[in-house]
């Protein structure tokens, strides 16, 4: 059964940096023979992956099922910056630059996007607090959204017995009339053979 769910909370650093870091667990399924779990994490959260996998297999027996965990950093704390990859990122830009004979700068907004520039400093934040509170709103995920699976189960239900409800009447009519069409068809027969 289709079902969305999504949970939002929030977790100190077990750090000590006093950090707070607010995260959203979203859950969304779509109808699948078996149970088909696809995940997108944080890159500094893969050691949870193993966790959140089991959880979810022990609460849902069947669906596609992607699990998309966000975090978001408030407070304290700071971004690091990676001086060589950054560097290296300028370096290739400026030889590009004159290998194709242009003249520009690179801009810093592009290159502290670029994946490795910046670190979140979500490492290490994935222990203890952190990680008890990620899973306990996995769990609420999980239930919002069976609960929700559930609901559509009833009405698809509902709609099946009205299906049969009037398959059943059909068939009752078509009972009722299947002796006078069986008479008028062997007399129309009739007819014509004797024709």
């Amino acid at each position: 059964m289709t079902g969305y769910a999504q949970v939002r909370s929030q977790a100190v650093s077990p750090n000590g940096d006093q950090a707070q870091y607010t995260f959203t667990v979203s859950l969304k399924s779509v109808n699948h023979r078996y149970l088909d779990l696809g995940m997108r994490l944080p890159s500094d959260f893969d050691a949870l992956e193993m966790k959140l996998r089991k959880l979810l297999k022990e609460k849902i027996v069947r669906g596609h099922v992607d699990l998309i965990l966000s975090v978001e950093r408030s407070g304290g704390g700071e971004f690091k910056l990676n001086k060589e990859l950054v560097s290296a990122y300028v370096k290739a830009f400026r030889a590009a630059a004159q290998e194709c004979a242009v003249s520009c700068e690179p801009d810093l907004n592009v290159i502290l996007k670029m994946p490795g520039a910046l670190s979140s400093g979500l490492e290490g934040v994935v222990n203890g607090p952190m990680e008890a509170a990620i899973l306990a709103s996995t769990e609420q995920a999980v239930e919002r959204l069976n609960e929700m699976r559930e609901e559509e189960g009833r009405g698809t239900e509902h709609e099946l017995r009205r299906c049969m409800q009037r398959l059943y009447a059909a068939t009752e009519e078509v009972s009722l009339l299947r002796h006078a069409v069986s008479k008028a068809y062997l007399e129309k027969v009739q007819a014509r053979m004797t024709e």
